[in-house]
């Protein structure tokens, strides 16, 4: 028996965070789910009820001015990328903490909800992650289309819309969630460069040092040969700035072994994926919290 249970709670600086409790009768370890940026939620709903069934309670939510966490004053919002790591995955953590404390934590992401988890202050209960499409996104190791379309978004698209609303108001074009205009300038400052938020303009000057070299648990990360954004190029780019004491593992996959003409970067929460992904990754979340 799987229930839901929609809550909300408050980063230290007041912003008001959103989601979805996905609660098993008999929870045996508790999973904060990172989303990638800009993504409606919903997306993961069938993989994370998945993960439910197999026990695990999942926690589903919005950053800051996006989605359910939505300001009505988006175009004046001062909110910022590196926000979703340094103040709304730790808010989530502690709610989570509080509400549930007997439980083993462990952190499940997607793209940049991946990303940021070492910006996060404290890490210490963390048994593993397991992360989907974990990347940095530098744009010439883009497919020439895809570098296009992101072009586009993010130099012509952005700044017209920031112009005329004030923020990014990509929603009614299907492209993503509206978002405010700091997180997408910051996340597009970060896509030019090869070692993304990890370069010398950024580390230890707009962002934090963070726990990216000091890692205390095993990390494993799936990604996909069809990925536009997380290719094999981005993956090692990111990767090789990061260091745990536990291992760093990764799994490739290709469309061809599923039967697909493509993943991509949101496949991997199709529910085509649950008798070998899903299954795979349940079996990773049991083996973290023995």
């Amino acid at each position: 028996m799987i229930s839901k249970e929609n809550f909300e709670t408050v980063c230290e600086d007041g912003v008001k965070l959103n989601g979805i409790l996905i609660i098993p009768e008999t929870p045996k370890a508790v999973i904060q789910f990172n989303c990638g940026t800009g993504t409606k939620k919903e997306v993961y709903l069938a993989f994370l009820n998945y993960l439910a069934e197999s026990g695990y309670l999942c926690c589903l939510w919005d950053y800051r001015g996006s989605g359910n966490s939505s300001t009505e004053n988006l175009g004046e919002c001062d909110f910022t990328f590196s926000d979703y790591g340094t103040k709304d995955m730790p808010a989530i953590k502690k709610y989570l903490n509080e509400k549930f404390p007997d439980l083993p934590f462990l952190i499940v992401a997607h793209s940049a909800g991946g990303q940021q988890v070492g910006f996060m202050d404290d890490l210490d209960d963390i048994k593993g992650v397991i992360n989907f499409a974990v990347s940095s996104g530098y744009y010439p190791n883009m497919p020439f289309k895809y570098r296009i379309k992101a072009y586009l978004y993010f130099y012509i698209f952005t700044p017209l819309s920031v112009l005329i609303a004030g923020y990014v108001k990509a929603k009614q074009f299907g492209l993503m969630e509206n978002l405010p205009k700091k997180v997408v300038y910051e996340w597009r400052d970060w896509l030019e460069k090869e070692n993304y938020f990890f370069d010398k303009n950024f580390y230890g000057k707009t962002v934090p040092i963070g726990h990216f070299k000091n890692f205390k648990f095993p990390i494993h990360t799936y990604w996909t040969t069809d990925d536009t954004i997380s290719n094999e190029k981005n993956t090692k780019l990111f990767w090789n700035n990061i260091r745990s004491e536990k291992e760093i593992s990764y799994t490739r996959l290709t469309p061809k072994e599923f039967g697909l003409k493509k993943i991509d970067h949101f496949g991997f929460f199709r529910k085509i994926m649950k008798d070998k992904l899903w299954y795979d990754v349940v079996t990773r979340l049991n083996k973290l919290i023995k």
